[in-house]
């Protein structure tokens, strides 16, 4: 069987002007998703601590219910801008607010000693309808 051809691939594949495209292509690729990772740590981190902060300050501030989630979101927009240099898109705010959600959420649940993972199942259940 002539496998002369298979040969001939072989050579045009690993040649630089074919190896040296790819190599960057999957840096680059690779890059990218490190960065959307360390994006997406850095959103939960800012998140976890205007969650903090507003929590410890929301009653000298006189606000809650909905006024301490605006509140949260403009904080939120202050320290992302000092983080990123930009304003947080529509995506991340959203991202950030069910996440800061979250966090009130198994606060509240921790403050009510709802720590056992039946009763945390339970109340999920009855919060999240399907």
């Amino acid at each position: 069987m002539n496998t002369s051809w298979l040969k001939v691939i072989g050579e045009v594949l690993t040649s630089e002007a074919v190896m040296e495209p790819i190599i960057a292509a999957l840096l680059g690729y690779g890059i990218n998703v490190y960065n959307k990772n360390r994006r997406f740590r850095m959103i939960m981190e800012i998140t976890a601590d205007v969650v903090d902060y507003i929590e410890e300050h929301y009653k000298e501030w006189g606000i809650k219910g909905n006024q301490k989630m605006e509140k949260f979101l403009e904080i939120f927009a202050k320290e992302f801008k000092k983080h990123f240099g930009r304003k947080p898109t529509r995506e991340e705010l959203e991202t950030a607010k069910i996440r800061a959600e979250a966090l009130v959420f198994r606060a509240r649940l921790a403050s009510m000693n709802y720590y056992n993972y039946d009763n945390y199942n339970i109340i999920k259940k009855s919060v999240i309808k399907k």
